[in-house]
């Protein structure tokens, strides 16, 4: 019940205008680091959106995070979907040290992806969002995860 109530605050924050801790900047300077990260989120099973990220960015496209296990743990991951020329990164929230990263490319080095994110353990990370780039950036909803 908490994490639903907490997922719908998190939509009525972004629809206002904010994204993870309260401000785009916060976000869009969040360093590049997957924690202990699953290069193939596509190798997990028991895959399933997470609650609550779910986000249109125009037309069919739309973001979301998956997740899913992999080698006994839990990944979460960003994923487009319907997309032309668009990326896609993984925003998240560490839980030893509350700071905000971005995770992208599967290669664990680089901001976005062109389809999907490498997968950030749970371990690691307890808040997840869903972030868009094509012409303009894009932040899907924020949520407590696991």
């Amino acid at each position: 019940m908490l994490r639903k109530i907490i997922a719908t605050a998190s939509v009525t924050t972004v629809a206002a205008g904010a994204v993870l801790m309260g401000s785009a900047g916060a976000a869009s300077a969040a360093p590049l680091w997957c924690g202990s990260w699953l290069k193939e989120p596509s190798r997990a099973t028991n895959v399933s959106a997470v609650p609550g990220t779910y986000a249109n960015v125009g037309g069919s496209t739309y973001i979301r995070v998956n997740q899913g296990t992999y080698g006994g743990k839990w990944y979460a991951w960003a994923k487009m979907y319907n997309y032309g020329f668009d990326s896609v990164a993984l925003i998240w929230v560490n839980q030893s040290d509350k700071a905000i990263y971005q995770c992208g490319n599967r290669d664990g080095a680089r901001e976005w992806a062109q389809d999907y994110t490498a997968g950030v353990d749970d371990a690691h990370a307890y808040k997840v969002q869903a972030k868009y780039q094509h012409s303009n950036v894009f932040y899907g909803p924020t949520v407590v995860w696991r």
